[in-house]
């Protein structure tokens, strides 16, 4: 298991914007390799293997444990040496979860001059799925959408599953081929965004990734809006 997100499908077939944003998934996927605990506690025999259910467990400590590590170093008004000490830890432990993956993927795009939001998804009855994602043509700094056009018009970079795709189209994708993944069950379910947010990211944050992390810079035109 060299990733924690499931096999990468580039969209090829998609348009511009939507083949960009597929590659901030692949970006991470090739520089931060790793294992999340929470992908292996999806998987069909995980769950009956002892050996599988302490390793999973065991991940997702060391998971929480290097979270914690990052955030020794957060300041509300300088987030540097918070995102230095992130991405330090994930080179080093390779140990990943959805909601440090849409750290990475924001941190890629304010490199590149796009702004998001982080999103939690929930079912129609507001069950809380425990997944992030990372929102580019957010409704805004704080949202809660579930109605078609705004769905239409926000693009879903989920680097936990490996896809890049409109929220409309997500929605659909999430309901069928990841809806294991998610616990969804065969009934298709109307999915609700709700924003969150994670550790602003400061102009010293940007200069320090554009030298140190090159290859986050992408062309001019990268998703384009």
């Amino acid at each position: 298991m060299e990733t924690g997100s499931v096999k990468m499908s580039p969209s090829f077939g998609s348009n511009k914007i939507i083949r960009d944003a597929d590659k901030v998934c692949r970006i991470i996927a090739k520089e931060f390799p790793a294992i999340s605990g929470t992908r292996v506690e999806t998987m069909k025999f995980a769950n009956h293997d002892e050996r599988f259910i302490k390793f999973y467990k065991k991940k997702q400590a060391q998971n929480m444990a290097i979270r914690d590590d990052a955030w020794k170093f957060f300041n509300t008004s300088e987030t540097l040496y918070f995102y230095q000490r992130f991405i330090q830890n994930m080179k080093k432990y390779k140990n990943i979860n959805c909601a440090d993956y849409t750290k990475l993927a924001e941190l890629i795009l304010a490199v590149n001059g796009i702004k998001t939001v982080k999103a939690r998804i929930m079912t129609q009855s507001l069950k809380q799925l425990d997944h992030g994602v990372l929102i580019v043509r957010p409704p805004g700094n704080n949202f809660l959408v579930y109605k078609n056009k705004d769905l239409k018009n926000m693009i879903v970079i989920d680097p936990w599953l490996g896809f890049a795709d409109y929220a409309s189209n997500a929605v659909v994708r999430y309901n069928s081929e990841f809806a294991k993944f998610l616990a969804l069950g065969d009934k298709y379910e109307k999915l609700i965004f709700t924003s969150e947010q994670n550790p602003q990211v400061t102009q010293s944050t940007i200069d320090y990734l554009r030298c140190n992390f090159p290859q986050f810079i992408q062309k001019k035109d990268f998703i384009k809006i």
